[in-house]
């Protein structure tokens, strides 16, 4: 294994500790030394790569935007319209979701954490505004125009984060794929709907 390989895998190791902690116990419970014993490295090691806790945090909340917006540039390729694009979302979304459901929770709280952490507050909400113009660039494309593509976008968000948050809670209670299918269907002016 080259240098490089090694200190990818140290990297990651770190990245998977920490996500494991953050879902068990919160970031702000989490202390360097948890997450170092956790990934089985040293101090050394985890400054190496991160200069803080919160840049760790922000390089999770990067890596999962990026995986998200992969999978929604690809709905969007795969699709025969935009409209289908649109309510094929949450099919390709579930598969991200289930694959660690302690994602889904660390993703969340570094929302939360956002609202109140002023140095995480920009970058929460540049991943807020990415989400925006995507969703309004499709929804401007597809023809909905029940609200502007901004404000569809803003309920959009409102709903995935409201929809995580349920699915979080009562797992069971819902197909939670179908539903979000059948809400984002409200959105479709009826000619349009696949």
């Amino acid at each position: 294994m080259t240098l490089e390989e090694k200190s990818r895998t140290t990297r990651n190791r770190i990245l998977e500790s920490a996500i494991s902690i953050f879902s068990e116990k919160d970031y702000e419970k989490t202390d360097i030394d948890e997450i170092c014993e956790k990934a089985n490295v040293t101090k050394g090691a985890f400054y190496y790569h991160f200069n803080t806790k919160q840049d760790l945090l922000l390089v999770l909340l990067n890596q999962w935007m990026e995986s998200i917006g992969s999978i929604l540039d690809e709905a969007d390729r795969q699709s025969k319209d935009l409209a289908s694009a649109l309510i094929n979302i949450p099919d390709k979304l579930i598969s991200e979701f289930t694959k660690d459901i302690n994602k889904i929770a660390v993703f969340l709280q570094f929302y939360i954490k956002g609202i109140s952490d002023p140095a995480l507050k920009d970058t929460i909400k540049t991943s807020y505004e990415d989400f925006l113009v995507f969703f309004s660039a499709v929804i401007k494309k597809s023809g909905i125009k029940k609200f502007t593509p901004r404000k569809t976008s803003r309920i959009l968000f409102a709903l995935i984060i409201g929809l995580l948050t349920q699915g979080l809670i009562d797992p069971e209670g819902e197909d939670w794929a179908n539903f979000a299918k059948e809400i984002l269907k409200l959105f479709l002016p009826a000619d349009i709907n696949p």
